[in-house]
């Protein structure tokens, strides 16, 4: 049996969605969604965009699909989507849960935040008409750094450019053909940030530093994240009964063990390092538990149906909101529900099908309505 928590997983009941709103979202104007994961790097390179742009940034939790996300997307009524980061980090499900509605979308993402970032920012200039005549450098993995390089790469309209051990700085100022550098970095990407100084001082860039200070609440930011994303790999862990899952949940335990203790005796950059460490491995570790959970669907019809229809149960609720008639499909969402659960999955396929056609051409009917009725603000949102 499933146990409540992982239900909550696979079927997406968990608002893990959280909307960023940076204008006022009315039907006279175009709505653009940035849809990106809660991967610090291609989140705050969304928020960037939304910042400069107008854009509506709508997260999901990295590697997790979530039905309600779709719904959040839907309250804008958006006239495009731009997905920022790969399949692994916003998969796949989305893209066709938008298509599905008749919602323009397209891709920006390569095989990680570095190859995602250089993506985004060139299509940006090509698609925004955006000019940029300095950038921020910061280390792609060091969150601090990234989110105050947010602050001022967005009042400088500078480009922000993620590098690792193995970027060549000199050849990404020249590839972009900008001469000014404000570097950023913690006590965790010390080193690096040396060998991005040393090349920027050897292709005669003009550059200057921010050193940033670890602090106690940093350490307990990242945790939070890295904690819950602990939390649910062991719930699939356990419900799947992989025992490959539930070997690198100890590990992450572990860790996050160590980092506590590290952080109790004031190491803050030490803990800082870990739970840096850590997030990265929680990613693996999602992508695994998503793959387990695909084939617990997989093997499932009446779960595979459940999921489907949960989901246009909340684009449904989109609709009701904003007093658009949604009488007769919530009779036919009726008769699914019983459909399924009285085993007749052929019946209910029909159904589901019938569904979708009615609640597509509902919401392409009402878009300027819902438009007029935007969502209120997430208390977790924040406004630029």
């Amino acid at each position: 049996m499933i146990g409540k928590r992982v239900m909550t997983i696979l079927f997406g009941l968990l608002m893990v969605a959280t909307p960023v709103t940076f204008s006022n979202v009315s039907a006279s104007t175009s709505v653009t969604v940035i849809l990106a994961s809660d991967n610090e790097a291609d989140c705050t390179i969304a928020e960037y965009l939304a910042n400069v742009t107008g854009a509506v940034v709508v997260t999901t939790t990295w590697g997790v699909y979530d039905p309600n996300v779709t719904a959040e997307i839907m309250s804008y009524a958006p006239d495009e989507v731009i997905i920022i980061g790969g399949p692994d980090a916003v998969v796949e499900q989305y893209v066709s849960d938008l298509q599905e509605l008749g919602i323009t979308v397209e891709r920006w993402g390569g095989q990680n935040r570095y190859e995602t970032n250089l993506q985004v920012m060139e299509k940006a200039m090509e698609k925004f008409g955006l000019k940029f005549n300095e950038s921020v450098i910061v280390p792609g993995n060091d969150s601090l750094a990234i989110k105050n390089a947010l602050k001022v790469a967005v009042q400088n309209r500078a480009m922000v450019l993620y590098v690792n051990k193995t970027t060549n700085v000199t050849k990404l100022m020249e590839r972009f053909q900008i001469r000014e550098a404000l570097a950023f970095g913690s006590p965790a990407s010390k080193k690096l940030m040396e060998r991005v100084k040393e090349q920027l001082r050897g292709c005669n860039c003009t550059a200057s530093e921010v050193q940033l200070n670890v602090t106690k609440e940093t350490v307990l930011q990242l945790m939070i994240q890295v904690r819950e994303r602990v939390r649910t790999i062991k719930e699939i862990a356990n419900e799947t009964n992989c025992t490959q899952l539930m070997q690198q949940v100890r590990v992450m335990e572990m860790t996050m063990e160590k980092a506590n203790q590290a952080l109790q005796a004031g190491n803050y950059t030490y803990a800082y390092q870990l739970m840096l460490e850590l997030q990265v491995r929680t990613q693996f570790g999602l992508k695994a538990a998503n793959g387990e959970m695909r084939k617990m669907l997989g093997n499932s019809e009446k779960m595979a149906l459940e999921r489907e229809m949960i989901k246009l149960q909340a684009q449904v609720s989109v609709m009701e909101r904003a007093d658009i008639n949604v009488t007769g499909i919530n009779a036919l969402m009726e008769q699914l529900r019983v459909a399924i659960q009285n085993g007749q999955y052929e019946q209910a396929r029909g159904l589901m099908n019938q569904i979708k056609a009615m609640v597509r051409e509902a919401y392409q009917k009402g878009k300027e309505t819902i438009r007029s009725n935007p969502p209120a603000k997430s208390s977790k949102g924040r406004k630029h």
